[in-house]
């Protein structure tokens, strides 16, 4: 297991065999070290050690059962988002590892550890800690790879790529089989994933396979999430009534299980789901409960922006609507974010009645419908393409207008066939 140890750090490092093996050992017996092939003497595996800065003499290397339990304790901490336990786990994995070295107990702390940043930043995977995820995962236990694959899917959540999310999931679910254990957040995640591609049906299915799961351990929580999924995909299926009585029912019960923060998400769908039915004094009264509460995820709190800027728009509120515009161009721009730039931008400009200037008309048709589409932002790009279809109609330029409306609807089906 010394082998697996010297090879993984060095990887870490970005050495090559050569860089290690001068002044030490020859390369050809420095790699059969690596492979685990041969034993070589402590005052080898002392030099190694220096120029890795690793302990490699007189170490611990048992699979210990103990900290096993713990580290995959820590993991179903972060699920549920349990920060106190979450942190105490922490510490006491690490100073468990400090005196263990076994190399798969090691690598599923390295893998979790990464899963942790992800859930408490809000962040994807720095590029660092993507390239030493991947070189772990050749020879690799079936956990480690089920947990590699689950937590790569999360990354590319969060970097918009669902159709890359989806097929990380899916080697997830593939891997499940060889573990030990169930994890129906995997389910969770497809439900999310699938949602996010537009495939409403594969996603409610995969819900309901997490909420069996999630209600067997009473984990309302996660009941929540899933019941949540559900509510979505019938908003984007246009049932609107048959969400709106799921999203109550939800409400009713998150009253009394679950946090604030998890509150928020209920009420910002509620504002969408008043929004498609055209109840817009209901759906700001939602949207309004939901922006009081306080969100580390900054996108998340920009949509709420922008869906309050929107219902004043329809609404008629052009005051309220021009300050909700404003406080959003602002966080955009302090974040980064490229849609909600784009989103607010045309919002101004349907406030103002300058829809049909040719300054408007060039940048939605060449910057931000094409943005759209980069991210696999359907619902918006459809609507984006419909409203330039239905500008150049107005202006009579009917060729340009149908192909427009030609390929808003058309997108969907491509968009699925991508998938295959």
């Amino acid at each position: 297991m010394k082998g697996s140890l010297i090879k993984q750090h060095r990887k870490f490092k970005n050495m090559t065999l050569e860089e290690l093996a001068t002044g030490i050992c020859s390369v050809s017996y420095l790699s059969k070290i690596e492979h685990n092939s041969i034993n070589a003497s402590d005052e080898i595996y002392r030099l190694i050690g220096e120029r890795l800065n690793i302990k490699l003499t007189d170490i611990n290397q048992e699979f210990d059962e103990r900290i096993y339990q713990k580290l995959l304790d820590w993991h179903e901490a972060i699920q549920l988002k349990d920060n106190e336990l979450i942190e105490e786990l922490s510490k006491e994995c690490e100073q468990d590892l400090q005196e263990n070295h076994n190399i798969e107990l090691s690598n599923l702390y390295t893998v979790i550890q990464v899963r942790q940043k992800m859930t408490t930043t809000y962040k994807p995977i720095s590029k660092n800690d993507l390239n030493k995820l991947e070189n772990i995962l050749h020879g690799s236990s079936s956990v480690y790879q089920f947990l590699y694959f689950k937590t790569l899917g999360i990354h590319y959540l969060l970097t918009a790529q669902p159709k890359d999310a989806l097929h990380q999931f899916l080697k997830a679910k593939k891997v499940m089989d060889k573990i030990p254990f169930q994890d129906y957040e995997v389910f969770f995640h497809l439900a999310l994933a699938y949602s996010k591609t537009r495939s409403f049906v594969e996603s409610t299915y995969y819900a309901q396979e997490a909420l069996e799961g999630y209600q067997k351990s009473f984990n309302y929580s996660k009941m929540i999430d899933n019941y949540l999924i559900i509510a979505i995909n019938y908003n984007s299926l246009n049932a609107y009534h048959i969400a709106e009585e799921y999203l109550l029912k939800i409400l009713k019960l998150a009253k009394y299980h679950i946090p604030e923060t998890e509150k928020r998400r209920i009420y910002h769908n509620l504002g969408i789901n008043y929004i498609n039915q055209e109840k817009f004094e209901k759906a700001y009264h939602y949207l309004f409960l939901a922006y009081e509460i306080d969100t580390k995820e900054s996108s998340f709190m920009s949509s709420t922006i922008y869906l309050l800027a929107l219902t004043s728009f329809y609404s008629g509120d052009r005051t309220k609507c021009m300050k909700y515009i404003e406080e959003g161009e602002k966080e955009a721009k302090k974040h980064g974010f490229t849609k909600y730039k784009h989103k607010f931008y045309i919002l101004r400009n349907m406030l103002q009645e300058s829809t049909h200037t040719e300054e408007f008309i060039n940048k939605l048709e060449n910057e931000i419908i094409p943005t759209f589409r980069e991210l696999n932002e359907y619902k918006d790009y459809k609507y984006f393409v419909e409203m330039l279809a239905s500008i150049f109609y107005e202006k009579r330029l009917y060729k340009k207008s149908a192909m427009y409306f030609k390929e808003a609807n058309n997108y969907q089906q491509v968009q699925k066939k991508d998938l295959l």
